[in-house]
């Protein structure tokens, strides 16, 4: 009598569980993945480059394209709970950057004030990775926005609420974006979490849609990206490539020279009304680091944009502008190894940018 009576309680217990149903972003009847330089068909993936660019650009920089950085997926619901699970294909984390900002994702929501909140996850990092936001605020409509992985490849995501709880997608941001094409600073590297990468970070702050073309060792000013970037309507254009261009014996000062001006009058004459802000080297803190070796690496690939920046504005070039390494303003605690910067460090960049965008655009 006793076990059937535990019996009849297991059953209804679990009955009163919610269910769990599950959507998946790829799914829809419109595109929903933001951060993509061009909206990938419905239905196709996450990867950040087209698949007509797979045989114009470097290896490297293709597979470096598949990772998600910068990508983000917004949807609305009032649920209390948010279960997120996926697959990646690559290593869940680096040396140097832990598995929440290699493979994580990242919640955050638009409060009532139009202000970023940010859920702190429960987290299982196995062959599928889960995310449990709970204790949710319930508002009418509240706006989520999911950041992807900044160093893997999503293969597959599903976003999970309780069972009569509504969940829509919203499709892609209207807004003429910000491009950025970088390093690996620019993908990410080295922020805890997906949110915190700079370029995020700015994007949040002026509420304006970013794509992230950065290619960790490989932003290089290369003309297929160049040229896939001008057929963008973008609203500023970011070339922060100075730390992938600093080495004088792969890339000595006529040949960086050459890929700035050639960068410049190809968005220019694509996109004439787009400012472009070219970007020194970050410094890692340089001044006060003990790399003399690194230190004059650094400082040496920035005067030489310097000086190709001024070239540039002599010859009558306009509505081009500077980001020195001192406007950013990275000290010795904001860096993970002297060049990636830590959480500090994204944060620096992030308010660098926020402060020459509201200059440019007053």
């Amino acid at each position: 009598m006793k076990a059937n009576y535990f019996l009849f309680f297991l059953f209804i217990f679990t009955k009163a569980q919610a269910q769990t149903i599950w959507y998946n972003p790829l799914q829809q009847k419109y595109p929903v993945v933001q951060g993509q330089a061009q909206p990938a068909a419905i239905g196709a993936s996450f990867q950040r480059l087209p698949n007509a660019l797979k045989d114009e650009v470097r290896p490297p920089v293709w597979a470096l394209s598949q990772n998600t950085a910068g990508e983000y997926i917004e949807f609305s619901t009032t649920a209390k709970k948010i279960k997120i699970r996926y697959q990646v294909s690559g290593s869940l984390n680096m040396p140097h950057m832990p598995s929440t900002g290699v493979s994580g994702v990242d919640l955050y929501a638009h409060n009532e004030k139009g202000i970023w909140d940010w859920s702190p996850g429960t987290y299982a990092f196995k062959d599928t990775v889960t995310y449990t936001f709970d204790n949710l605020a319930a508002k009418h409509g509240k706006i989520f926005r999911l950041y992807l992985p900044l160093y893997n490849s999503v293969k597959w995501l599903e976003v999970g609420v309780d069972e009569g709880t509504p969940l829509t997608f919203l499709p892609i941001n209207s807004q003429k974006p910000i491009v950025v094409y970088g390093t690996s600073i620019a993908q990410g590297g080295c922020a805890s979490r997906p949110g915190l990468a700079w370029p995020s970070i700015f994007g949040r702050k002026i509420n304006t849609p970013v794509i992230n073309m950065a290619f960790s060792g490989n932003g290089r000013l290369e003309t297929p990206i160049i040229n896939h970037i001008a057929q963008i309507d973008a609203k500023l254009f970011i070339l922060d490539c100075m730390p992938n261009l600093g080495s004088r014996t792969l890339y000595p000062e006529d040949e960086i020279r050459k890929r700035i001006n050639e960068a410049v009058t190809t968005l220019q004459k694509k996109q004439p009304k787009a400012p472009i802000l070219l970007v020194e080297h970050s410094g890692g803190g340089s001044e006060h680091v003990l790399d003399t070796v690194k230190n004059t690496e650094f400082r040496t690939s920035s005067q030489i944009l310097a000086k190709i920046y001024n070239e540039l504005k002599a010859k009558g070039i306009k509505n081009i502008h500077l980001l020195t390494t001192k406007e950013i303003g990275m000290g010795i605690e904001s860096t993970v190894d002297g060049a990636h910067p830590n959480d500090i460090g994204m944060m620096e960049h992030a308010l660098a940018f926020e402060k020459k965008y509201r200059e440019l655009f007053k």
